[in-house]
């Protein structure tokens, strides 16, 4: 029996020495390293929008109360292509502090044609107020959506009048003052 009181004393003292080591030496995993602010990285599949669009060309009639758009939409390639899209527009004056738009308009079946398509859209635009001068600029801002109508149309704190992002528009049939 003394002949194994000696080994079990030499084998708990090597258990005990090896942890004390491992517990005071420890280092926890670094997290892998954060990109840059600068450099942009790719967003996951399901927070990557179905379509990214551009709005190349748009109008505001004041006799028929339209906006007429037309827009660039490229749908993702690693996503089945929606068969509706929705399109909201408002348009806006700089200074103005008000904007004027209709109900987002259906698009239906917009990727028939191939992954990147030109859509020419007729969108209400109720409430327009008429331009004050001759010269005065309306702005326009679009937003597509796969999921819904109510997904199209942003919601009042989003609505912007920052003119360096919106679109110019055509101003036709303003009524003369």
């Amino acid at each position: 029996m003394k002949k194994f009181i000696g080994p079990a004393i030499f084998a708990v003292a090597l258990a005990v020495a090896l942890s004390l080591t491992k517990f005071y030496y420890y280092t926890p995993p670094r997290p892998a390293p954060r990109p840059a602010a600068h450099e942009p990285q790719p967003a996951p599949a399901a927070e990557r929008p179905a379509v990214f669009f551009r709005p190349r060309f748009v109008t505001l009639d004041f006799a028929t109360r339209k906006g007429h758009l037309t827009l660039e939409l490229e749908r993702d390639r690693t996503r089945p292509a929606p068969d509706f899209l929705w399109v909201w527009a408002y348009f806006f004056a700089p200074g103005g502090g008000h904007y004027c738009a209709g109900e987002p308009v259906e698009v239906r079946r917009p990727f028939a044609a191939g992954d990147r398509v030109t859509v020419n859209v007729e969108a209400p635009a109720a409430g327009c107020a008429a331009p004050r001068e001759p010269s005065q600029t309306f702005y326009a801002r679009v937003n597509v959506s796969a999921e819904s109508a109510f997904a199209a149309r942003l919601p009042e704190p989003r609505v912007s009048y920052d003119i360096t992002s919106a679109t110019p528009v055509v101003v036709q049939n303003a009524p003369r003052r």
